[in-house]
């Protein structure tokens, strides 16, 4: 029989409202954890600045790939983290993955341009 996954370590591993865990080690980005059933989600989220269309683009791409090892980075991190509070390992499957750039800010008079990059990936976990 297989091992449950330790729900309250787990939650104690990815809580990041309180103490050491909810100062940020970075100002240029942020992750969080949310779990949902078995279904762990994890949301990237960072400033972009660019001052043409074809910036945009480039920026987008750019964060894309950095999003996605930094999440990654990031449920590595949590899974050490928790085998070493409870000794055990737990899997995880990516089941969807999404992005979107949100432009914040916009003057027709200054071309830089500020916008919010998001990514959320959600994982099955067990």
């Amino acid at each position: 029989m297989a091992d449950k996954l330790n729900i309250n370590a787990l939650g104690q591993v990815l809580d990041t409202t309180w103490g050491r865990t909810s100062t940020p080690k970075t100002a240029s980005y942020s992750v969080k954890f949310s779990l949902q059933g078995n279904i762990l989600v994890v949301s990237y989220a960072a400033i972009v600045n660019f001052g043409t269309e074809k910036e945009m683009a480039l920026m987008k791409q750019r964060y894309d790939e950095e999003s996605r090892e930094i999440i990654s980075a990031a449920l590595k991190n949590a899974k050490a983290s928790y085998k070493k509070l409870t000794g055990k390992n737990f899997s995880s499957k990516e089941h969807s993955t999404s992005d979107h750039l949100e432009i914040i800010n916009f003057n027709i008079h200054n071309p830089k341009r500020t916008a919010y990059y998001r990514r959320k990936t959600a994982f099955e976990i067990a």
